[in-house]
């Protein structure tokens, strides 16, 4: 496993460990789809395709196995799972009933602005984001820190189409944990062992305050 996959199956872990049995979860694309190998079979996962209870993503597509999630990955039913047609599957996120959606991004902002559908060249359409990030009240983005050529991915101001204004409630990458505060911004909550604040703010594009009793994630 590269650096950067242990890095993600670290963010998807502790992404996990916020959940308990009886909650539902919406996971998106990318890294938030590597939390459902890590919860109880007692987290309900929702995917806006229409399932709700699916546990481990087997990824890629089996013509055997006849489930798969947003992205098109095969992934497993747990028991007591249903699934169900799009238009029930996105009237539950329209009307609130989920609470929690996990979501990567291109960019988010320090006040919790989210651009995670399209980049310079390719605008392949917003899909579902703009319904998880409007109906579903807590929003948590799990990325790298910063992009494969080490530019912020946390910014003061987001430079790409916006998914969502004001939306990202938290924040969770390799090297840290953020809260984020529509009028005051990023809160560090939580810094990875043997990670520096200096180091954080020196990767981070945009100003934070800092938790006085800092945890270890």
């Amino acid at each position: 496993m590269s650096l950067r996959d242990e890095n993600r199956n670290f963010i998807a872990k502790k992404i996990a460990s916020y959940f308990t049995d009886g909650d539902v979860v919406n996971l998106g694309v990318g890294v938030p789809m590597l939390v459902a190998n890590y919860l109880s079979k007692d987290v309900a996962v929702q995917t806006e395709n229409g399932i709700l209870g699916y546990g481990k993503v087997i990824g890629g597509n089996d013509p055997e196995k006849p489930y798969f999630n947003a992205a098109g990955n095969t992934v497993e039913l747990v028991p007591g799972a249903s699934c169900f047609g799009m238009c029930t599957s996105f009237g539950m996120i329209r009307r609130g009933r989920i609470k929690t959606t996990v979501l990567g991004c291109f960019e988010v902002s320090q006040y919790g602005d989210l651009a995670n559908w399209a980049r310079p060249g390719s605008y392949p359409g917003m899909g579902g984001a703009m319904d998880l990030v409007s109906g579903i009240s807590n929003v948590i983005v799990a990325t790298d820190h910063c992009t494969k050529d080490g530019a912020p991915k946390i910014l003061e101001a987001c430079t790409l189409p916006l998914t969502g204004v004001g939306v990202v409630k938290s924040i969770v990458t390799e090297l840290a944990v953020f809260t984020i505060n529509r009028e005051k911004g990023l809160y560090l909550r939580e810094r990875r062992d043997g990670v520096s604040i200096a180091e954080i703010r020196e990767k981070t594009g945009a100003p934070f305050s800092v938790d006085p009793d800092i945890k270890i994630m």
